[in-house]
């Protein structure tokens, strides 16, 4: 598969992942036109899309070694940090002004503690999460060439999560089903064997979708045994949808497809605000008229702003490199 056909398989993944949780997990709650919407199928593939999120993110983050050397490692976070911190420090702004959540929760949400706090924020404990499993990804890099060697950090990150949640205080056991996740898309990215053993299987996992969606009927992210449930569907489903991913999105409109994915993360951060915000100002009466409403007006909105906000920002901050990197060569 060439990088070109991967690189718009992937984006394809982010877009109609981002596009399935804000514009129908998130959105349509706000209208009782459709009772029905959450049901074992559509709770399945929320928890495949979410873990597809992990895995793009873990994959794309091995794309090139890391060394563990001081200056590698400042390089490896600063970067992931600008990219993603200020503009998640100001969706928690946002959060408290439009009163989505206490502030006590934006407090811990902002120290990146809110995870092992639970109830953790909601819609954006996914960005605590992510952000959290970046700080254990170098060291999970660096370790991936090694064979079997290289999964004793994974797994002793995960026995950590389990003993503290188990004997010291609870955490938000999202963490135990989408860490293994990660990990995975990881090895995938290092491992061109293990990547051609799934590619080479994507028949069978995708006739073990079946299966696994049996063993989800009562899963949930609430109970080790929920968690246990609700894996081998959000594994499975992420791998299906990897695979077969660059195939969906051969005949798409791959300048559209990279616009949705690329402004995918501005709005997963400030839709919830825009949401709230568009529905104070109006909100009809009838119900298919508030389903027209938020899907044809209030969510365009979400993404032209979020556009706004997130390109205004990708734009300041390699302005901001650029003028270090002169001061440096002036030096």
């Amino acid at each position: 598969m060439g990088t070109s056909t991967r690189e718009i398989g992937i984006d394809f993944l982010r877009a109609a992942s981002i596009l399935y949780i804000v514009g129908y997990w998130h959105l349509i709650p706000y209208t009782e036109a459709l009772p029905g919407y959450a049901n074992l199928y559509t709770e399945a593939l929320k928890y495949i899309t979410l873990a597809t999120f992990v895995f793009c993110s873990g994959f794309l983050l091995a794309r090139q070694p890391v060394s563990l050397g001081l200056a590698d490692l400042r390089s490896f976070y600063s970067r992931r940090l600008l990219r993603i911190y200020p503009l998640y420090l100001l969706a928690l702004v946002l959060f408290l002004v439009a009163a989505i959540a206490p502030a006590a929760q934006l407090l811990d949400a902002a120290a990146l503690i809110s995870m092992f706090q639970p109830p953790p924020l909601p819609t954006l404990w996914f960005i605590t999460m992510i952000m959290l499993f970046y700080v254990a990804a170098p060291l999970l890099i660096r370790t991936a060439d090694q064979g079997a060697w290289s999964l004793v950090p994974a797994i002793g990150v995960f026995g950590a999560m389990v003993a503290a949640h188990q004997w010291l205080h609870p955490i938000d056991l999202r963490l135990l089903l989408y860490w293994p996740i990660f990990v995975i898309a990881i090895l995938y990215q290092r491992q061109p064997p293990l990547r051609g053993w799934f590619e080479q299987r994507r028949m069978l996992l995708l006739l073990l979708l079946v299966p696994a969606l049996i063993v989800c009927r009562g899963f949930n992210e609430w109970t080790m045994i929920g968690v246990a449930r609700a894996f081998p569907i959000a594994l499975i489903g992420t791998l299906v949808l990897f695979i077969y991913a660059p195939v969906i999105a051969r005949p798409l409109h791959a300048g559209s497809v990279t616009f949705l994915a690329s402004t995918g993360f501005g709005l997963y951060l400030f839709h919830r605000v825009v949401f709230k915000a568009a529905i104070g100002l109006y909100f009809p009466a009838e119900g298919w008229n508030q389903v027209f409403y938020l899907l044809f007006l209030v969510l365009p909105l979400a993404l032209l702003i979020a556009y706004l906000i997130q390109s205004g920002y990708d734009r300041g901050l390699k302005a901001w490199e650029r003028r270090r990197s002169a001061e440096r060569k002036a030096a």
